[in-house]
């Protein structure tokens, strides 16, 4: 019969109860990987610490008294406990409990979370995710919380003052209403993988921007500068999807990348165009990325590869 190391700070050792024969009694320290005077020691010892005999000894038989009676029966409850905790331990241990808390900016949660959810809960159940979504969202401060295990967002620099790992690579796009009038200049060109435009073709054109401190903002402002534009600017926002819209609606000129986009037409009602600019495709890497030298859980490590396969897929 199991019994919990830790009744008076004892070993977890398996004590038999009943009249025993001496062949049992051998059998029984076997089973123990101890030896007779070690076992008769620890009985002695742990009689000692409760106040009284747990067996009448008897041509060494062993028979329990009331008092070994009662502690064999809450040592069979706590060795009960005991394997229970060993089991939520080694669950514990290899992640298959446990939270995993994100951070991403807010369409990102449409674009790589929410279409890989089903697979991570189908390998950790038991796992809750925690997805916190900014519209004004900068990793290095969502990163301040100790809270967060992981960040998911675009980059065109990568940081250093975060550990991470890439897990797409994709295009930024033009965005405008299939109705615009600059719309028929766009030609298949090789190595793009959508209709190419010259920008330059828009310097006159209202675009709405993200703020340039944002992964696409950022990315506008370099390509006015390499082709040494200065269009008006008709809106700044940090909500991507909300410019999205508004370059669909035909309100402005947008970039976005093109999951963004993809997303965001297969729900929208207007008529659009996303169109491959610069010399060569102007690509945004997607990165999962946490603070430097913390310890990520399996689970995580899990959920960034099932992001990473995703991603490869529906390229």
């Amino acid at each position: 019969m199991p019994c919990q190391e830790d009744f008076y700070g004892t070993k977890r050792s398996t004590l038999y109860s009943g009249h025993c024969q001496a062949r049992e009694h051998w059998k029984g320290r076997r089973i123990l990987f101890i030896s007779q005077p070690s076992l008769g020691k620890y009985l002695k010892n742990l009689e000692n610490q409760l106040g009284g005999p747990l067996f009448y000894r008897r041509d060494n038989c062993y028979t329990p008294t009331y008092m070994g009676e009662r502690y064999l029966h809450y040592a069979e409850q706590i060795a009960a406990y005991g394997e229970q905790w060993d089991r939520e331990y080694e669950d514990i241990s290899h992640r298959k409990y446990g939270r995993l808390n994100i951070a991403i900016p807010i369409m990102m949660g449409s674009t790589i979370i929410q279409p890989t959810l089903m697979e991570f809960h189908s390998r950790y159940p038991h796992v809750t995710i925690n997805v916190m979504e900014a519209v004004n969202f900068i990793a290095e401060t969502s990163l301040k919380d100790n809270s967060i295990d992981l960040t998911f967002y675009n980059v065109h620099v990568f940081p250093k003052l975060l550990d991470y790992e890439v897990m797409q690579r994709e295009e930024i796009v033009l965005i405008l209403s299939a109705g615009h009038p600059l719309a028929s200049k766009a030609v298949d060109k090789p190595g793009f993988k959508h209709p190419w435009i010259d920008l330059s073709l828009f310097s006159r054109e209202n675009f709405i921007l993200l703020y340039p401190d944002q992964n696409t903002g950022g990315i506008a402002l370099k390509l006015f500068k390499d082709y040494g534009m200065d269009p008006p600017v008709l809106l700044h926002t940090r909500n991507s999807e909300m410019s999205i819209k508004l370059a669909m609606e035909g309100l402005g000129i947008a970039f976005a990348p093109e999951s963004y986009y993809h997303m965001a037409a297969s729900h929208g009602s207007h008529p659009s165009l996303c169109l491959s600019i610069g010399k060569c495709p102007i690509v945004t890497t997607t990165i999962a990325a946490y603070p430097k030298g913390r310890y990520l859980p399996q689970h995580a490590r899990d959920y960034m590869e099932i992001i990473r396969e995703y991603c490869a897929r529906k390229l």
